[in-house]
């Protein structure tokens, strides 16, 4: 894929998909802008690009402050003059029942995975467009699930996170699309991540009548049409390709990675 010196912003990259998108994007010959509340973490996924023969650098960043998305933008545009891309990554998965989910717990969950998203768009907008009337247009890639696309169990603040985020990314698609700015959601299922593996703790926590995490996870392959739970790489890979000249015409969309199971 067409990646070659594209510089890009991912957010929640110390772990999980953010982090493998980062190394994936990297490994294409993107240049890599790491971002985490855990700053260390986004230093050692930075660490890890270079080590391999990249280009990156780290932020420890507060995805709900709109004052830090100005600064992180601001140092991106003085260390590399553009943005190619933006992947908006981070994430809170908070697994209660709906009468136990007090106001305070769900604008959490809407600051981590509602608020982010948009004030990323905002604060990138301009250098983006900026960077796609070069030539070859600028991506944003924001991270919803198949969870903003159906209801489930205990995961009613989630739910409407995400939900809000794949219209969010839809309507600018529209208003971004004639600054060539391509908007896209990416919806996984259940990824073998510490995000997804806690919300099934969670579950369990909350009583759900699995034995263990063991059973949780076999239950998941066993009800998806591909047999297995999805891996980090596989939404990375998706999330590259938004990334990349390929899907040049590719905007508005939802791609959903669960290998089926939504559907099944």
């Amino acid at each position: 894929m067409q990646l070659k010196d594209k510089v890009i912003l991912v957010t929640g990259a110390a772990s999980g998909i953010g982090r493998q998108t980062c190394l994936t994007l990297a490994a294409a010959g993107a240049r890599i802008f790491t971002s985490d509340l855990n700053g260390a973490g986004a230093a050692e996924t930075a660490a890890r690009i270079e080590a391999e023969g990249g280009r990156a650098a780290s932020f420890a960043h507060d995805v709900t402050d709109a004052d830090a998305w100005q600064r992180v933008i601001a140092e991106i545009e003085r260390q590399a003059g553009r943005l190619d891309g933006l992947v908006n990554s981070a994430g809170l998965m908070i697994v209660r029942p709906f009468k136990d989910t007090d106001f305070a717990l769900y604008r959490q969950q809407q600051a981590v995975n509602v608020d982010s998203v948009w004030l990323g768009c905002q604060a990138a907008q301009a250098l983006m467009a900026k960077t796609a009337a070069l030539g070859k247009g600028a991506s944003i890639v924001n991270l919803s699930s198949i969870l903003g696309q159906k209801g489930g169990s205990m995961h009613s603040a989630y739910c409407t996170s995400k939900g809000a985020v794949r219209l969010m990314s839809k309507a600018l698609a529209v208003e971004l699309g004639r600054s060539q700015i391509r908007v896209n959601s990416v919806h996984p299922g259940l990824v073998e991540t510490p995000l997804g593996i806690g919300s099934m703790q969670d579950l369990i926590s909350h009583g759900v009548p699995l034995p263990s995490i063991e059973a949780a996870v076999g239950m998941v392959a066993q009800r998806t049409p591909l047999g297995r739970m999805a891996q980090p790489l596989d939404v990375a890979n998706v999330i590259a390709f938004l990334c990349a000249d390929e899907s040049a015409y590719v905007t508005g969309t939802e791609l959903t990675v669960d290998g089926g199971y939504s559907i099944n």
